[in-house]
């Protein structure tokens, strides 16, 4: 059985089922009013941002100031409720720190690879000490790329740095997301892609490669620092 040299785990949809100002949904919250009018216009008139916003092409404090615009609404308060949204976004279940942990003990990283806005970076991952849990975080804009992009000779531009870094081959590695492979571009790059239901995907996943570690006792054991 196939011992991997490192986990990549998806954020958004996978690790996390956690929205951008989605405590606005609660009816109770006295800025709820807005959370329909924001995703209209963001998912909407303004979607073509979205991937930008990912590649590092722009920032959450433009992209709000053109909702702002757009949607009428107050911008200093949108910002605010975002930045609160990203601070408190959660892992879906606290079994998933333990499986992560299980899997790094046996001497395999567990990374982030997500394609993720500078929120990510600036709020989420400080507020969840998400660098406590996981051995790297790779998000795409910070990279100026996504998990999908690769150039003509097939170089990952979203991966290439941290398997050059690490000494790891594409082979060694799966990567565990909600979304589609397009065009089995990750596939075919040499990653092990294993598309699951959005959340409730992942635990089986990471128990399956537990229960393939515990079989094989015998596996050498080395420091993730050391792969």
């Amino acid at each position: 059985m196939k011992k991997y040299k490192v986990v990549f785990l998806d954020w958004n949809g996978t690790l996390s089922d956690s929205k951008f100002w989605g405590h606005l949904e609660n009816p109770q919250h006295p800025n709820s009013h807005l959370f329909p009018k924001i995703e209209k216009t963001l998912f909407g008139e303004l979607k073509h941002l979205l991937k930008p916003w990912m590649r590092g092409e722009t920032t959450s404090e433009d992209v709000i100031s053109q909702i702002s615009e757009k949607a009428e609404l107050n911008h200093n308060i949108i910002l605010n409720e975002f930045v609160e949204s990203c601070k408190n976004m959660k892992l879906a279940t606290r079994r998933f720190t333990e499986l992560i942990k299980q899997i790094q003990n046996s001497g395999t990283k567990v990374v982030v690879a997500t394609d993720n806005m500078d929120s990510f970076p600036r709020w989420t991952v400080p507020a969840l000490k998400l660098n406590e849990i996981f051995d790297d975080i790779l998000e795409s804009h910070s990279l100026k790329a996504m998990k999908g992009d690769f150039i003509e000779d097939g170089k990952s531009l979203f991966f290439h740095d941290f398997f050059s870094k690490h000494n790891i081959q594409p082979q060694e590695s799966i990567l565990i997301d909600d979304s589609e492979d397009r065009d089995n571009k990750i596939s075919d790059f040499g990653i092990e892609y294993r598309k699951i239901e959005p959340v409730i995907g992942l635990e089986p996943e990471l128990l399956r490669i537990v229960d393939i570690y515990t079989q094989n006792k015998d596996w050498p054991k080395s420091s993730p620092n050391n792969l």
